[in-house]
């Protein structure tokens, strides 16, 4: 009973070794590329009309604090930022709401030409929370400050700020992102 156990297992590692020397059986090889067919037409690339905004993380590091907006391909947005002591409001509807996020100052930050919503399927990108506290030392937390209209293609992002010396923002590509650095204030 034994010398049939170890034939199929020896046939089971002779067909491991034939498909990782890349030889295949015929019907193996048809299932192969109707799966890679399938895959790449179910990973199509989102139309934001646009660039997609698909999330937003965050990390500290010993100097300085990092935010990363990440986006879809395409060319990166241009933005704008301003910074001001009073909380991030959003959404005038019908009375502003105020982002629950607590810094000293906050960082708006606007990307022109990107949006969270796909056109062609009429769903939603963005994968992060609208909100988020963090408890690193120079940032608190990120919260979108506006009405993140898909018509509008601009999307609206504020990060709450503690004491903090100073901040860069750049863009980074291979794969697409807004990057903001926070530096921690000097000892």
């Amino acid at each position: 009973m034994r010398a049939p156990g170890k034939l199929r297992l020896g046939g089971a590692v002779a067909a491991f070794a034939l498909a990782a020397l890349g030889v295949a059986a015929p019907q193996a090889q048809a299932a192969a590329a109707t799966a890679a067919g399938t895959s790449a037409t179910a990973a199509t690339t989102p139309d934001c009309q646009g660039i997609c905004v698909l999330g937003v993380r965050a990390a500290t590091h010993p100097t300085y604090d990092r935010f990363v907006v990440d986006l879809g391909e395409g060319t990166i947005p241009s933005w704008t930022t301003s910074v001001q002591t009073e909380p991030l409001t959003c959404c005038a509807d019908p009375e502003p709401k105020v982002v629950p996020i607590t810094g000293t100052s906050y960082l708006k930050i606007l990307l022109s030409s990107a949006t969270t919503f796909d056109f062609s399927t009429n769903t939603v990108v963005y994968t992060s929370p609208r909100h988020e506290t963090y408890a690193f030392p120079s940032l608190k937390g990120q919260g979108q400050y506006g009405t993140n209209d898909p018509e509008s293609r601009a999307f609206p992002i504020g990060l709450a700020l503690d004491d903090y010396s100073s901040y860069k923002v750049f863009k980074l590509t291979a794969p697409n992102r807004l990057v903001v650095d926070i530096f921690h204030p000097a000892p």
